[in-house]
């Protein structure tokens, strides 16, 4: 008997498994400089059905609800350049301000537009950054967990991280290193899936064990 799959967007039967490979980045700032650590997460699968990824890419592919979305912070500063010129009492002040907040609403407003309608166009013809795959990837990442700690979590369909020919593409859409993807594949070419999340967990433990002795040690 075949196995029973749930979606986990609509709760649905007659979904498929995706599994897929989580990664950690850790941006530190230090001494006027941005350093980037990425590391392996866990290894799982997320059951969605084709109703869902169908959906999630048709909403991706239409712009009005995106250009809504973005364009509050935009309305934000016109409001406050309006705001501004009405209570302000410095005549050179009070313009200066609003023509600097405008500039930025109408700057801020053209770019995301612009960004949108690009993105729209290249779902709809399935390129570049946007093809099912990673719409896929995309809806998975919108019901898992975002970041863990410190750490900022992106996901990547397993047998996109086995295919070296799709790193770079997979650099381009999450900035994550190709070194990183490789050492990833080669791991878990060699490495049993079970393996991989109970090696985790004993990192993570080991990690809590050493948070709680340096606490227990540190001076009161």
């Amino acid at each position: 008997m075949a196995e029973r799959r749930v979606c986990r967007k609509c709760g649905g039967d007659g979904a498929d498994g995706f599994p897929l490979v989580a990664f950690r980045t850790m941006t530190l700032r230090s001494g006027g400089k941005i350093r980037k650590y990425q590391a392996m997460g866990e290894v799982l699968s997320v059951d969605l059905c084709p109703a869902c990824i169908d959906a999630w890419t048709a909403e991706r592919s239409e712009p009005r609800h995106q250009i809504i979305r973005a364009m509050k912070f935009p309305v934000l500063l016109a409001v406050l350049a309006v705001v501004i010129h009405f209570l302000g009492q410095n005549d050179i002040l009070r313009w200066a301000l609003c023509a600097l907040f405008s500039g930025f609403a109408v700057a801020i407003a053209v770019t995301e537009y612009c960004r949108i309608r690009r993105e729209v166009s290249d779902i709809r013809a399935v390129r570049g950054n946007f093809s099912r795959n990673h719409m896929i990837e995309e809806l998975a990442a919108s019901l898992l967990p975002r970041k863990h700690e410190d750490a900022h979590l992106s996901y990547v369909l397993r047998s996109r991280v086995m295919d070296e020919k799709q790193h770079q593409q997979i650099s381009r859409e999450y900035g994550l290193s190709r070194k990183k993807l490789a050492s990833v594949r080669n791991y878990l070419l060699v490495t049993p899936e079970s393996e991989v999340n109970n090696y985790l967990k004993t990192a993570e433990a080991a990690k809590a064990d050493s948070k709680k002795n340096r606490k227990k040690h540190s001076p009161a």
